[in-house]
């Protein structure tokens, strides 16, 4: 669902940097008042407070950017008066001091009364860059809900939770594609070692992982089954506009469900960053239900991030826990216990980003 938006603990040399006066007309009061702060003993820490309330203005001003559609607009020069005509803004002095924020923080240029992006992230935002959009969107959308609403999600109805999963399923989709390349390389490696002809991809989403699989191997064929139904249309479109045919078959569905009701088996079966949206005490009936659909050589493909070990990982755990329902991350050795309890040997266990604890595991059942 996303990582924290500041995860940077500066070094003393950009404390130092802080804290170094620009300019002042009375350097006196400026020293002053470090000394005051030097002597309270708090000075370091105050320089690490105004380090994060800068990277916290960076985030709010360019999700206000993405989710508003103002980055768009100022992809090219444009003057206050077109800003606010192009976004309907009956307040122009609210959107020069907003504008300001961004000419502030290096990630807008002032010449006169025209503005456009110059910061790398709001250039790379004004491009279109899917990624970067989706998560700056969620910063405002979801991200800081959980911790907004702490007091009511602790001390309110014990059942209540957020509704973030459903209601913003697309961006969620598009945040996740950061573990893309870590996920794909674990999909290629297992693609080569077993060469399967039928591969089933539980919770596929935008169907990333389907075309990794399509593009490795043209005989291969792939059955995509996720929740999110507008995910589902976009996939389906795209996989059929990339000319994949018949090749790939997306369902709308609970995976629960839908197996059942499907004669096909799998050669591999893939469960790719999404364990964490069941029940803790329904996964090792998730992974029997799985086997029952894999061949007798099939193997199941399990990524997910798990808890503890990061401050990502921390993170992702708390907004999952805050929403309806039961999610939550997995702890490893949860995983390996679970897969055994359900029938499986593991294979092959992998850690796939290096500073998270983000691991990908091959299994297969045990006759």
């Amino acid at each position: 669902m996303g990582d924290p938006a500041c995860l940077w603990d500066p070094g003393p040399g950009e404390i130092r940097s802080v804290l170094k006066p620009k300019r002042l007309s009375n350097w006196g009061s400026a020293l002053g008042g470090l000394t005051g702060a030097a002597r309270q003993g708090k000075l370091s820490v105050r320089a690490l407070t105004v380090l994060d309330s800068r990277s916290l203005v960076r985030t709010l001003f360019l999700a206000s950017a993405v989710r508003f559609e103002l980055i768009g607009h100022l992809g090219t020069d444009r003057s206050a008066d077109e800003l606010a005509e192009l976004s309907g803004s009956r307040r122009p002095d609210r959107l020069r001091a907003w504008l300001q924020v961004g000419v502030d923080l290096g990630e807008l240029r002032r010449r006169g009364d025209r503005y456009r992006v110059a910061g790398r992230r709001a250039r790379a935002l004004a491009d279109g860059d899917e990624f970067l959009v989706a998560h700056y969107r969620s910063m405002l959308d979801y991200q800081v809900g959980p911790y907004a609403e702490l007091d009511m999600l602790l001390r309110g109805d014990p059942d209540w939770g957020r509704d973030d999963l459903d209601r913003y399923a697309e961006d969620i989709a598009q945040v996740s594609m950061a573990a893309t390349p870590f996920v794909s390389s674990m999909v290629r490696r297992t693609l080569t070692e077993l060469r399967p002809a039928r591969v089933l991809d539980v919770g596929c989403g935008s169907g990333i992982y389907a075309r990794v699989v399509l593009d490795s191997d043209p005989s291969a064929r792939v059955d995509g089954v996720d929740l999110a139904e507008k995910v589902i249309v976009t996939a389906r479109r795209e996989l059929a506009e990339a000319g994949y045919g018949t090749r790939a078959q997306l369902h709308v569905g609970d995976i629960r469900e839908w197996l059942p009701r499907s004669e096909v088996r799998f050669d591999l079966v893939m469960l790719l960053n999404n364990i964490y949206y069941f029940d803790r005490a329904r996964r090792q009936e998730i992974y029997r239900q799985l086997g029952t659909s894999l061949t007798d050589s099939g193997q199941l493909l399990l990524v997910s991030m798990t808890t503890p070990g990061s401050i990502a990982a921390a993170h992702l755990d708390f907004m999952l826990r805050c929403q309806s329902g039961t999610a939550s991350l997995p702890q490893f050795a949860e995983l390996q216990s679970d897969l055994a309890a359900a029938g499986y040997e593991t294979i092959e266990v992998r850690k796939l980003v290096p500073t998270e604890p983000f691991v990908g595991i091959r299994a297969r059942r045990r006759f």
